[in-house]
This record gives structure tokens, sequence and C-alpha cells, in this order.
């Protein structure tokens, strides 16, 4: 379990170092699988990385548009155009 986290982690650490990289959608997949086979709850920093609605991998500030409204983060996907919020940290 403690090896999961660490693997989680690294790839967050190398995902958000170049969110656009061809690498970085697939290292993301593989830390939300890692979360999924051991049961564990997702870290903030993943949550961020995906859309709720279509599930497409959008890093916030290339793959949707992101507002602050009553204390609260307002997302936007590009892809799908759904809005959704999460409470500011």
């Amino acid at each position: 379990m403690k090896e999961a986290k660490k693997a989680i982690e690294t790839l967050l650490k190398e995902v958000y170092s170049d969110p656009l990289s061809p690498l970085a959608e697939k290292q993301a997949e593989l830390a939300k699988r890692i979360t999924m086979k051991f049961n564990m709850d997702q870290p903030y920093e993943l949550k961020l990385l995906f859309c709720k609605k279509c599930k497409s991998y959008t890093p916030p500030v290339f793959g949707k548009t992101i507002r602050v409204r009553n204390g609260k983060l307002v997302f936007t996907c590009k892809v799908c155009g759904s809005k959704y919020r999460f409470v500011f940290k």
C-alpha cells in the first residue's frame, strides 16, 4: 500500500511537470488505475486531471477553464462543455 502511494506521488509529479506531453496522459491513467486497483481514495491533484462527465484527460489550464465563485472552483470542460465544482482547498 505504501509503495502504491509513492508510485502515485511520483507519477503525479511527472504529470504536473509537463501536462501536455503525450506521456502525461498515460501516466495520469496509470495513477488512476492504481488507486482503483488498491481501492484507495484518489488524491486531490489526480481528481483535477479528469473531467467528471466525459472522463477525458483535461489538465487544469489547458483542457478546462477555471473560475472562482463563492469559495468554490468552477471547472468547464473544453471537450464536453460540462461544468462542475470543487471545494477550494
